[in-house]
């Protein structure tokens, strides 16, 4: 599913609870309606809209009754600044096998798996650090970019063209879905944009 339609998704709060709900341990209707204090109906509106977007799976148990739980790890970022707005999701996924293998573990050594989980958090501390010292060079990388853009382009059409392409080569298709324009209309930019050396294509890819 689309990044954007993952964030319409999670802007209720209620299927926001339901995530938090089933991150400790997978749950029933019943279960989360009551936890919830929300009617069933409701509670299975919000599971549905989950499962469509592959954040919740059902199953079945021994009496035949309908149990939800979260399916794989799954990453929503959202990057705002002056230059850019960017939604990404990345999924990580386990295995049934490597989930069993983690809860032997558990089981024979528990104290063994806090270590190692305190060691993996503090990589992802290191990691998330580098990763916000990226992000700054970037944006401001983008920034002097926009500057640059705003000296050579013609108009606000050629200036869109050229930051969509800042992020890598693009077909026209692509190019025209982004800024909501139709193919027949942006070639005629896109023409312009060669003669002046602004832009260059490779392969049906426009590149700066």
């Amino acid at each position: 599913m689309e990044s954007e339609k993952l964030l319409d998704i999670l802007g209720n709060s209620n299927r926001r609870k339901i995530l938090q709900l089933l991150a400790s341990r997978p749950c029933y209707m019943s279960e989360i309606a009551e936890r919830l204090d929300v009617g069933a109906k409701a509670i299975l509106g919000h599971l549905e809209l989950l499962r469509s977007a592959g954040l919740v799976k059902a199953n079945v148990d021994e009496q035949r009754r309908k149990y939800f739980h979260i399916t794989d790890n799954l990453r929503l970022e959202v990057f705002v600044s002056p230059y850019s707005f960017e939604v990404e999701t990345t999924v990580v996924d386990i295995s049934e096998a490597h989930v069993h293998h983690r809860r032997e573990t558990v089981l024979e050594d528990l104290k063994s798996l806090y270590e190692e989980i305190q060691d993996l958090v503090e990589e992802r501390q290191r990691i998330m650090q580098q990763y916000q010292k990226v992000q700054a060079n970037l944006a401001e990388a983008m920034g002097k970019s926009m500057d640059a853009i705003e000296e050579i382009a013609h108009d606000h059409v050629e200036a869109e063209i050229l930051y969509a392409l800042l992020k890598g080569p693009m077909t026209k298709r692509s190019i025209s879905i982004q800024l909501e324009l139709p193919e027949y209309a942006l070639e005629e930019y896109l023409n312009r944009m060669m003669k002046k050396e602004m832009i260059t294509e490779d392969n049906s890819n426009y590149s700066i």
